[in-house]
């Protein structure tokens, strides 16, 4: 029988849920309604406005249907607004509203902590490492 606790797929599913959580978690406890998927809408925004909702898919792994979904709410909170496309008016770019922006200066410090906490113990080099490797098995699954 395989034992699940020896693979490293196992420990890297159970952090990212546990990194989901906290964060939400966090963000709430400091007066922000911001999940985790939204999370990271806003980073990808927030280094390039005006994104296509395509590439906002491509960039965080989720299909349109569920990007159209959260884009949605994030509007219905204020925090983007969509834009006709000047290169093609049958396309629309998400922009960051003021608030959306604003965002960023108050929600990176609370991930911030959480990183910190997660990194407690690991050195430098460890962190070099251990990003090396998980952006080699990405790679090896995104080709």
């Amino acid at each position: 029988m395989m034992d699940f606790e020896d693979i490293s797929l196992h420990w890297i599913n159970r952090l990212g849920f546990l990194i989901r959580r906290e964060l939400a978690d966090r963000f709430k406890a400091n007066g922000h309604n911001i999940g985790a998927e939204e999370w990271a809408v806003l980073l990808h925004l927030w280094r390039q406005d005006g994104l296509a909702p395509s590439d906002i898919a491509d960039a965080t792994i989720k299909d349109r249907t569920t990007i159209t979904r959260f884009i949605d709410g994030m509007e219905k909170k204020g925090l983007v607004t969509r834009k006709a496309d000047p290169k093609d008016r049958r396309r629309f770019q998400i922009v960051l509203t003021e608030q959306g922006r604003d965002l960023e200066a108050q929600l990176v410090p609370i991930a911030k902590e959480l990183i910190g906490q997660a990194h407690a113990g690991l050195n430098q080099d460890e962190q070099k490492t251990l990003v090396s490797l998980l952006r080699k098995m990405t790679g090896n699954l995104t080709g």
